[in-house]
């Protein structure tokens, strides 16, 4: 082969554009035969043998000796000249023989079917090269892959041949690439397969290799920089803003950049912040994608962590974009479809910057403003007492701070100018060595405060951070500082040296670390050095939040977002809604889970109607970060809605209306109908209200929706004792609302305790025709009372009968010597159930000999005492009885 040949990388360098790049490989003089043979005559044979031998290049080069006289060849790969095909090509065999770790691969010129395989070991710190400039009846592109032959570049370990769709393989009928198509590996050992599954005449390669430094600083060796790679994932990174602090230490590309990237992929770069103030620059120098296939090769960014998030750019033919967005989180996907020729494209490459600064001139966050009428002071204060004003029409706090609360602030959450939620950064205002942020509330409110991050750096606690109940103003020295120091008011204290950031090392969100006050009124405190560097700079942030117990239910500390509403305690009428901007959420990267239990009184039901629902979108997990899928869906039938999912319901977003035992009463989730609503369930126990945000992230939130409740004023169901003879129990009409979806939840439970000896007879009727899932009434023995959500209930022993509504009546007489029953009524139905109960005592004579049926009264150890004793006496009487009589008889 003649110099041109060998220098053809170099040639084509001044007319290809700079974002493709591949290792300079060029050895030697002018008009050499090929790469490794100077001239095919002239110089000594070895060993003696004569003198009209191939000269060999100088540097690197051995003759091929008998095999080939006319020919020289890499040293260390000379033995194969003749049939370069079937070899190991080791990056240090190679350097200790010939001093390069670069070379050529000259197929054999062969006959189809046929193939050969070259396995490429590189060294530690190494990835393989590979840069193909001709090919010679090699299969062909069918539009969507290679049929008849194909070259490929894989792992040394994939099993040939395994039908994978991602498979890097190349083909043309006589193709030669100006610039080369260049393809990396970063592996380890790789295999380069040549195959022809198809008869040909002459199929052939012609291939240069290197065994490429990742530390090469011209690019070539490109290896992503400041990410971590995703465990158990093919492509996927995380990249934090702890681990790229410099310029330019986070650097991410496409697989296998600067060469042609794998098709039919998806690469998934997550970038996580771990404050709120946090800003994510990505700077693509080089987007190369091929052209006109923007459909299945183009980038996309998402604001979260999730595919399904709201989308914020979509990049396909540019050269170089520039994305800044907010965090927490951010992600990037890739793309690829087919490979295309004339694979002349290699994806792209970018830089990434966490720009984390407060900005005092830019626009202020949001913070929700306080949704309560109530008529009080309308302004926050800055710790330079400078005005800190809501704006009436956005809601946004404006002040010369950039809107972000710091020390000295004092936030009331209730006025016309009132917040109810919010982000606090010590580093918002100037430097002090006491920082105090006061948080008011209304009378009915609780404060909950969150901390995301801080740094204390003084030993001996005397760098603190606490957040007290109450309103304390701190002084400098003296008793009240002293006093404030101890802790002894203190929820939470924190001592220094101690350091929190909001995630790990792997990227999740740390357990939040938060409180929630007693009162209505909360102070954080924050002691620190009299001075301070940016490096050693002392702080915290995290959020607020006012929780209106009176209108939203008393709050569970425990819970990240559970409140209970009591019957007797709450509003008789009420709503709730969607936590969509809750400040103190931003740091949860997971299922959100908010629940609103509400518990009616003994003499109460409650009902709730979900009025309002924004159409759902699912996470399914598939690998380390999840994929939109709508696959849920909601079906109403005479016993309810329901959450239809081949997957767990968690997987969904979803809202359910749940029963105290766990029975879903009503589910929606997917594309629901709208006509469908309102849905409404009317329970006589204990219901909860599941909103459910499969994969929650603060810049997506999730879905909205609105629900109505109202606790009623009815006594039809409970747990009630009956001690009388005979009585009866009949259903009572409730008010309906008209509604399609309204359904009746009943757990009713009944003990009649008839405590005499006589025999017990229930009457059963009722004039519906529904089946026994729609409500049904079960008789059980007694067997004690055991504990209860709400306190003591009956415990139903065995089942005695089952009475459903299209038996229309029934008359159970209970065995003799059981005269205390349990009645229990379950009921889920689009109709009231309608029933009477009957019952009644009567005296059996053949019965009276017997013994007595043990009373379930509370009192059990005297009565069985009692009972014992009456037992013993009337079977002595009995036999005294038939003695008698025997005697008379005789």
């Amino acid at each position: 082969m003649r110099q041109a040949a060998a220098v053809l990388i170099i040639a084509a360098c001044a007319a290809v554009s700079a974002q493709i790049a591949w290792t300079p490989i060029f050895l030697d003089g002018s008009s050499q035969v090929d790469l490794w043979t100077q001239s095919s005559s002239g110089c000594a044979c070895p060993g003696g043998e004569g003198e009209d031998c191939a000269c060999c290049v100088r540097d690197g080069a051995c003759p091929c000796g008998d095999i080939a006289p006319g020919r020289c060849a890499q040293c260390g790969l000379e033995q194969y000249c003749s049939n370069m095909c079937n070899i190991t090509i080791d990056s240090r065999v190679l350097k200790s023989k010939s001093g390069k770790t670069f070379g050529q691969i000259k197929s054999p010129s062969i006959e189809g079917p046929s193939a050969c395989s070259y396995i490429l070991q590189p060294d530690a710190g190494q990835r393989v090269e590979i840069q193909l400039y001709r090919l010679v009846s090699v299969g062909r592109f069918n539009g969507s892959s290679c049929v008849g032959g194909w070259l490929q570049l894989g792992d040394a370990g994939a099993v040939p041949d395994s039908g994978r769709a991602a498979q890097t393989r190349l083909c043309g009928a006589n193709e030669r690439y100006t610039p080369p198509v260049v393809l990396f590996a970063d592996h380890g050992a790789s295999v380069l397969d040549f195959r022809i599954t198809e008869k040909t005449v002459r199929s052939q390669f012609l291939a240069f290799f290197s065994f490429t430094s990742l530390s090469n600083t011209q690019g070539v060796g490109f290896h992503p920089r400041g990410g971590s790679r995703i465990p158990q994932t093919d492509c996927d990174w995380l990249y934090q803003d702890v681990s790229c602090r410099g310029v330019g230490s986070c650097v991410l590309a496409s697989p296998g950049y600067p060469g042609l990237y794998p098709p039919h992929r998806r690469c998934r770069y997550l970038f996580a912040t771990n404050s709120v103030h946090t800003r994510v620059k990505i700077i693509f120098s080089s987007i190369l994608l091929p052209r006109n296939h923007c459909a299945t090769d183009y980038l996309t960014l998402r604001a979260g962590s999730s595919p399904s998030a709201p989308l914020l750019a979509s990049l396909c033919s540019e050269r170089s974009a520039v994305l800044e967005h907010p965090g927490p989180n951010l992600l990037l996907e890739f793309n690829s479809g087919p490979l295309v020729p004339p694979y002349d494209y290699n994806g792209f490459i970018a830089k990434l910057e966490f720009l984390e600064k407060i900005d005092t001139s830019g626009p202020p966050p949001t913070i929700a403003a306080a949704s309560l009428p109530l008529a009080a002071l309308t302004h926050l204060t800055n710790g330079d007492n400078s005005a800190v004003e809501v704006d009436p029409v956005s809601n946004e706090i404006s002040s010369n701070n950039g809107g972000h609360v710091g020390c000295g602030a004092t936030v009331r959450g209730f006025g016309a100018g009132g917040v109810r939620s919010g982000h606090f950064d010590t580093r918002a205002s100037a430097w002090r060595s006491q920082c105090v942020i006061h948080l008011l509330g209304t009378s009915t409110d609780v404060v909950q405060v969150s901390l995301f991050n801080y740094n204390l750096r003084l030993p001996s606690c005397r760098s603190h951070i606490e957040i007290l109940e109450g309103l304390h103003e701190i002084s400098g020295r003296g008793e009240r500082g002293d006093r404030f120091e101890r802790g002894d008011r203190a929820m939470l204290r924190i001592c220094g040296p101690s350091v929190r950031e909001a995630r790990d090392p792997s990227g999740r969100f740390l357990v939040r670390q938060a409180v929630t006050s007693k009162g209505s009124n909360l102070t954080i405190f924050v002691r620190r050095a009299t001075s301070q560097s940016v490096d050693e700079e002392e702080f915290v942030d995290g959020a607020f939040a006012f929780h209106d117990e009176q209108h939203e239910g008393t709050v569970s500390p425990d819970a990240t977002c559970a409140s209970t509403h009591y019957g007797l305690a709450s509003p008789t009428h009420g709503g709730v809604s969607a936590p969509s901007h809750h400040h103190i959420f931003w740091n949860i990267e997971e299922q959100l889970m908010c629940t609103n239990r509400f518990i009616p009184a003994s003499n109460q039901s409650v009902t709730i109607e979900i009025q309002r629902l924004e159409r759902m979108w699912s996470a399914e997990p598939t690998g380390s970060v999840a994929t939109g899928n709508g696959g849920c869906r909601t079906a109403c039938g005479d016993a309810g809605c329901e959450c239809r999912a081949a997957t767990p319901l968690h997987y969904h977003d979803h809202i359910a209306l749940v029963a105290g035992d766990g029975t879903h009463l009503s589910c929606l989730c997917g594309d629901f109908q709208a006509a469908w609503l309102p849905v409404v369930v009317r329970s006589w126990t204990s219901l909860r209200l599941e909103y459910s945000v499969a994969h929650y992230t603060y810049a997506s939130r999730g879905f909205d929706y609105a629900a109505a409740y109202s606790f009623n004023d009815d006594a039809m169901c409970g747990q009630r004792t009956y001690t009388t003879h005979s009585g009866e129990i009949t259903s009572k009409n409730v008010t309906v609302t008209g509604s399609l979806n309204e359904f009746f939840y009943q757990q009713c439970t009944w003990v009649l305790d008839s405590n005499v000896e006589r025999q017990l007879y229930i009457d059963i009727s009722s004039e519906q025709d529904k089946s026994c899932s729609s409500w049904n009434i079960t008789l059980h023995e007694w067997s004690g009372p055991r504990a209860h959500g709400d306190g003591l209930a009956a415990s139903a022993g065995d089942l005695l009968y089952t009475f459903c509504a299209r038996h229309k009546n029934h008359t159970y007489i209970l065995p003799w010597r059981l005269n205390t029953v349990v009645i229990r009524l379950v009921a889920l139905s689009r109709q009231q159930p309608l029933y009477t109960l009957r019952w009644r005592s009567q005296v059996v004579r053949a019965n009276r000999l017997g013994p007595p049926t043990p009373a379930p009264a509370a009192a059990a150890s005297a009565s069985n005492v009692t009972y014992s004793v009456l037992l013993i006496v009337l079977t002595l009487c009995s036999r005294y009885v038939q003695m008698r009589y025997a005697r008379i008889t005789i």
